[in-house]
């Protein structure tokens, strides 16, 4: 009888350990999810940034070119 106690521990002991691992590595997961999600999402925000940038300074060189225009040769 004291075998099959024993037993009784050591698959107690796995179990508890098996949802210890089961536990940790879906952290271990979810964690490099969001951590590729937030870096994704930074990389798309610099991005439009820099998409509006670009746009702004377009916008500025036209304003420009035309205050130019309007001081050689008048309204």
């Amino acid at each position: 009888m004291k075998t099959k106690y024993y037993d009784k521990e050591i698959h107690a002991r796995n179990e508890s350990i098996k949802g210890i691992l089961v536990i940790i590595i879906s952290f271990i997961l979810g964690f490099a999810a969001g951590y590729v999600a937030v870096n994704q999402e930074l990389e798309n925000k610099v991005e439009d940034q820099e998409t509006t940038i670009i746009e702004q300074y377009i916008e500025l060189d036209s304003l420009r070119e035309t205050i130019h225009m309007y001081e050689l040769y008048g309204k």
